[in-house]
């Protein structure tokens, strides 16, 4: 090739290996599309094009208005969809794609579906060797489980006020807890002893405790075994639902000094 010869452009393709997508994704469309997917038994386009799909629902709903006077957004429970084999992309607009997802997939069009917003939280005790975070162990069918304290909101109930009351009742502790850090929420999806989809909305806090609470009586009754203290890296190991781990290497990074940012603000009042 001549020196002088422009040099062909090389395009850059996207394989749609980049990351993974989160747990809940939104799929905007209309009222009457999605009882066609209900009826056929898959949210799909016609001709084979892709589904879009956003990680914002507030982006889906924008999208859904702008095309229909009856919007609509579906909710994709893509942790399940994915280990069912579904096949998630991310395109070069910031979207994830799909070919098709079965409507067991689609929470919101599931028999029995509903929201369910809860809070909670991680108590952090700066101690001389090192701040510490206590997390709770949760007996579940087939194992236990470190997990954080969390629990439903009371009606008119704020979350961060829920978060406080909801550690120390699963912890089994009079702690005098104050909020340092909204670390935001999570998204997730689960079903019910009796098989019915929720799509819960989980907000977390970090919550300062002045003393070391050495002695815990857990809620038995909701299946907490235990409460400890762990180091930050300790924390981010032993927290393994998988909405939860990137949240857990955050506030590790947050707690070795580094400036993280959740994207929430402070209570007021807090």
């Amino acid at each position: 090739m001549s020196q002088n010869q422009p040099r062909p452009r090389r395009h850059r393709r996207n394989r749609g290996h980049n990351g993974t997508p989160p747990d809940i994704l939104y799929h905007a469309t209309t009222v009457s599309r999605a009882g066609k997917t209900r009826t056929v038994g898959v949210l799909e386009v016609a001709g084979g094009r892709p589904v879009y799909l956003s990680r914002s629902e507030a982006q889906a709903w924008q999208v859904a208005h702008r095309h229909s006077e009856q919007p609509e957004v579906l909710y994709i429970d893509v942790a399940r969809a994915r280990r069912d084999g579904c096949r998630f992309e991310r395109n070069r607009h910031g979207l994830w794609q799909c070919r098709a997802v079965p409507v067991r997939h689609v929470l919101n069009l599931r028999e029995g579906f509903a929201e369910q917003i809860s809070a909670g939280g991680l108590p952090v005790w700066y101690g001389p060797d090192g701040p510490l975070l206590a997390l709770i162990r949760v007996r579940r069918p087939h194992s236990s489980t470190w997990e954080v304290a969390k629990g439903k909101l009371e009606p008119g109930e704020p979350p961060h006020i829920a978060g406080i009351r909801e550690v120390c009742e699963e912890m089994g502790a009079d702690m005098s807890l104050s909020i340092t850090h909204d670390l935001g929420s999570v998204r997730f999806g689960f079903y019910t002893p009796d098989g019915e989809p929720r799509l819960k909305t989980l907000h977390i806090y970090l919550m300062e405790s002045p003393i070391q609470v050495s002695e815990f009586h857990p809620a038995e009754k909701e299946g907490i075994q235990e409460v400890a203290w762990f180091t930050p890296q300790e924390a981010a190991r032993a927290v393994t639902h998988r909405s939860l781990r990137p949240l857990m290497r955050r506030v590790k990074r947050l707690l070795e000094g580094e400036s993280v940012d959740f994207g929430g603000a402070l209570p007021h009042g807090s």
